[in-house]
């Protein structure tokens, strides 16, 4: 199973984690364009990317707003849900044909009462989310257009083949016209 696999990377998988993934992780293959959680949903899920190309935004007065992709390897999940039982602030739409693996928060979060190893699991998605969160914040807040670039350039360089070029701009916190400025 893929999503073992990948996990694999950086926690250690014993029997109670491998028992729990293979019942209770579910995978979809959606088609580019699918919506996967609509903005002001209770969205409980914890989504892993097998294969394909995701993103999360919101509109904002009229405006379609990039906050992350999530391709091959990573996993996203809504946080306002998970830790206020607040609706998701955004939408999650796939950008290309995928394969996505979730698991019930509620249900991983009834299994890390009764196993340490599930538990250190939760905390190292939760992490893993609290991170990313956290460097996007930064980028917005202290770096230029031009380093954001750089710095998507560096960490993510296919985005920009795979993903609208309005989608990037507008994740890049700048129109399209100064991200083909940036480009040139």
């Amino acid at each position: 199973m893929y999503t073992l696999e990948l996990l694999a990377n950086f926690i250690r998988i014993d029997e109670d984690i491998k028992d729990f993934v293979v019942e209770n992780l579910t995978t979809v293959d959606v088609d580019k364009g699918v919506i996967l959680r609509h903005a002001h949903a209770l969205d409980r899920k914890i989504y892993f990317v097998e294969k394909g190309l995701l993103r999360t935004f919101y509109l904002e007065d009229g405006k379609d707003i990039t906050l992350s992709f999530i391709k091959e390897n990573g996993f996203v999940a809504s946080k306002e849900t998970l830790f206020l039982n607040l609706p998701s602030a955004n939408n999650m739409e796939a950008l290309e044909y995928s394969t996505v693996s979730y698991l019930n928060y509620e249900v991983l979060q009834k299994f890390a009462d009764t196993s340490i190893s599930v538990s250190r699991l939760m905390v190292y998605v939760l992490g893993v989310l609290a991170i990313n969160t956290e460097k996007r914040i930064y980028a917005l807040q202290f770096m230029t257009a031009k380093q954001r670039y750089n710095q998507l350039m560096q960490d993510d360089p296919d985005i920009l083949l795979r993903a609208p070029l309005g989608a990037v701009a507008s994740y890049l916190g700048m129109t399209q016209e100064t991200l083909s400025r940036i480009r040139r």
